[in-house]
């Protein structure tokens, strides 16, 4: 079923809208304008927590790392090893690439992608192979 509306019935609404996106505020009670909205602020706010690092995020991180670090962490070349690595020792290893107190060529453009979470995540994930890998 259609329903006809004519121009003059939608003429309300269509001054309402208009008049809500004005953008002066109306004059309030007395004839004086009413204040304006602060403005927002430049300074930067807390950041958005983000959600969980899965272990199926940790897993293709961590496969990234093993790329270049060899499998399971074991390099058979001149790039560090990550097997025989505590997790506690791969996540402070990575936060200093990441601010920069470690130099490097590559690493600190890997580690700045990443939040402090997903270091985290993917530091345990490699300890926890390099564990199951041990005899």
């Amino acid at each position: 079923m259609k329903v006809a509306i004519s121009p003059l019935a939608a003429l309300p609404f269509v001054l309402l809208v208009v008049t809500a996106c004005q953008s002066t505020p109306p004059p309030v009670a007395d004839g004086s304008q009413a204040s304006a909205p602060p403005a927002p602020s430049s300074a930067p706010g807390p950041a958005a927590p983000r959600s969980p690092v899965f272990s199926e995020t940790a897993r293709n991180i961590a496969n990234n790392c093993f790329t270049c670090h060899g499998p399971d962490g074991k390099s058979p070349a001149a790039i560090p090893g990550l097997s025989r690595l505590s997790a506690e020792q791969i996540a402070a290893r990575l936060r200093s690439f990441k601010n920069g107190t470690a130099s490097s060529t590559i690493m600190g453009r890997h580690a700045k992608a990443y939040s402090n979470a997903e270091i985290d995540a993917v530091a345990a994930y490699i300890a926890g192979v390099n564990k199951q890998a041990k005899p």
